[in-house]
């Protein structure tokens, strides 16, 4: 497939992004103006179709709004032939999984995670406004631009399982979001919104700072498992309303002899062994804050050092509140993007002032802003 041509455009192949099960990601040349851009191609099955009909109706709502500052990906144009549907965006460097493996799975600093998920909820908020979920935030999902030029600024990507808010309800047993990122209401089969993006963007900060997955279950149990293990059993209620809840959980008596929700027992592999893809085993995720990654930082001075402590303490709150177990609980972006977290009020003290510019100029220069107009 040396070149792909559309009505107006003949793009050169180049190389292979990407392959997954529905399709593929082409590195190619915009004959027009020698632009890098990737091209997402979809086969006409009937999995394929639906997913790029979707993709288009969500783009199409997504173009009528100034996307520019959104940190979403760019869009430039889709077109078909008899056997696949075309998809074509801006070029972009790699995802924060490919990131963090060239990086050997170490932790990332906490001002490089605020500078990401400061950009990811600016993302999130448009979606909101616009009334889509994403349904599918993770790492893989959140490609760097241009590491070199914009250090730590990143475009969410790929809404092929996106949804408007208004079908939400039509949705039959939702296979939404990858496991390690679901949403405790996709899991036990109970009403969704757009509150779990929030829920995976929880689990991307947590990862990026563990340089591992916080809930890596290797099933739907053992991430109900796992979340449980941090956050204690779901409100009875929640069970007693959720679809899935038998799947999980079982009725048993309690002490008072009353009947009380608790975890089924864990998946025994053949040889008896239950198997723990765990790296780290919390009983709360205040826990995360006894992770200490500026050991490894050689260039903090004692007050830097200080300040990442007081930086993670704020980190870990806005956390816990993205993965709130009950969803109207949980932060929405307008919110957490006036986190203190995000807007560096805690650090802005003569204490922590260097570790406060770093981390300022280290935000201002990844966020995307349209130059001013003015005079």
């Amino acid at each position: 497939m040396p070149v792909i041509y559309s009505k107006t455009e003949a793009y050169h192949f180049l190389d292979m992004l990407g392959k997954g099960t529905f399709g593929k990601v082409l590195k190619c040349k915009r004959q027009s103006d020698g632009e890098m851009v990737a091209v997402k191609i979809l086969s006409y099955d009937a999995i394929g179709s639906q997913m790029i009909k979707n993709e288009l109706k969500l783009i199409a709502t997504m173009l009528q709004s100034n996307l520019m500052e959104s940190h979403i990906v760019h869009f430039f144009e889709a077109f078909c032939d008899p056997t696949q549907h075309y998809l074509v965006f801006e070029m972009l460097e790699k995802n924060l999984y490919k990131l963090q493996m060239e990086n050997g799975f170490r932790p990332l600093p906490v001002r490089n995670i605020r500078t990401i998920t400061c950009q990811m909820l600016t993302a999130l908020a448009k979606l909101r406004e616009l009334a889509i979920i994403h349904a599918d935030l993770k790492l893989e999902n959140i490609m760097i631009v241009n590491q070199q030029r914009f250090p730590f600024r990143v475009k969410l990507i790929d809404f092929g399982s996106s949804s408007i808010f208004s079908e939400v309800r039509f949705v039959k047993e939702p296979y939404i979001q990858s496991r390690f990122y679901r949403a405790p209401e996709i899991l036990l089969g109970l009403p969704f919104c757009e509150k779990v993006d929030m829920w995976s963007l929880g689990c991307v900060m947590a990862e990026l700072y563990l340089g591992w997955p916080l809930y890596p279950g290797e099933n739907e149990l053992e991430q109900v498992r796992y979340i449980c293990e941090t956050q204690g059993l779901p409100h009875s209620h929640l069970l007693n309303m959720a679809t899935k809840t038998n799947l999980f959980f079982q009725l048993a008596k309690d002490q008072h002899g009353a009947l009380a929700w608790e975890l089924r027992p864990s998946v025994q592999g053949p040889d008896g062994e239950i198997n723990e893809c765990h790296k780290y085993i919390f009983s709360s995720l205040d826990q995360l804050c006894n992770i200490n990654i500026t050991k490894d930082n050689k260039t903090f001075c004692n007050q830097d050092e200080a300040a990442e402590i007081t930086d993670c303490q704020h980190m870990v709150e806005l956390i816990k509140r993205m993965l709130a177990f009950i969803s109207h609980q949980r932060i929405n972006p307008a919110a957490a993007l006036r986190h203190s977290f995000i807007t560096l009020t805690h650090l802005d003290s003569p204490d922590t002032q260097s570790y406060y510019d770093l981390s300022l100029q280290e935000l201002q220069k990844a966020l995307i802003q349209t130059p001013s107009t003015g005079h």
